[in-house]
């Protein structure tokens, strides 16, 4: 059995693991460390939880990340605090031994938001949710509060990962 982990970036994101089956396993939801513009992620949580799936399921493991780029109306120093938040989990990813990819916002969401028009972020966001609890039942009373809505993000990610690649449903 492989396990994918899907990625959602950023200092709201989080990471959920799936079997190649389409189970889901487990999430870890980003920790931020320090206010401000000290924030960062807790870089050692995510190592940690990392190694935790690799101890319960060390059979192939895939970390599957959105590819992020900085938006026109993104500050610069937000900008760099996105990029440097994808960063440190490349880096754990690739320590730990785990391969690493990318995937576009379009791409999955196009997939896996299908019957659902284009709308704005914060309505999107909320699809996402919707769908990722429909999907994955054990997600579903977590993703109803809006601070976990990047776990939903990181479960439609590895999905979109699995059918792409597994060519399951």
């Amino acid at each position: 059995m492989s396990i994918i982990i899907g990625f959602d970036p950023g200092k709201s994101g989080g990471l959920v693991a799936l079997s190649s089956e389409g189970a889901y396993l487990r999430h870890h939801r980003i920790t931020v460390i320090g206010s401000g513009s000290r924030a960062r992620i807790d870089g050692r949580a995510i190592a940690d939880w990392l190694a935790k799936i690799y101890a319960a399921w060390p059979d192939d493991v895939i970390v599957v990340a959105e590819r992020v780029s900085s938006m026109p109306t993104d500050g610069v120093v937000s900008a760099f605090s996105f990029g440097k938040a994808l960063g440190q989990v490349v880096g754990i990813t690739e320590a730990l031994g785990f391969p690493f990819t990318e995937v576009a916002p379009t791409d999955w969401q196009k997939l896996m938001l299908r019957g659902h028009k284009r709308t704005p972020r914060k309505v999107r966001k909320a699809n996402c949710a919707l769908v990722a609890g429909d999907l994955f039942p054990e997600l579903a009373e977590l993703l109803r509060v809006k601070a976990n809505w990047g776990l939903a993000d990181a479960a439609l990610i590895g999905e979109f990962h699995r059918r792409m690649t597994l060519r399951k449903p």
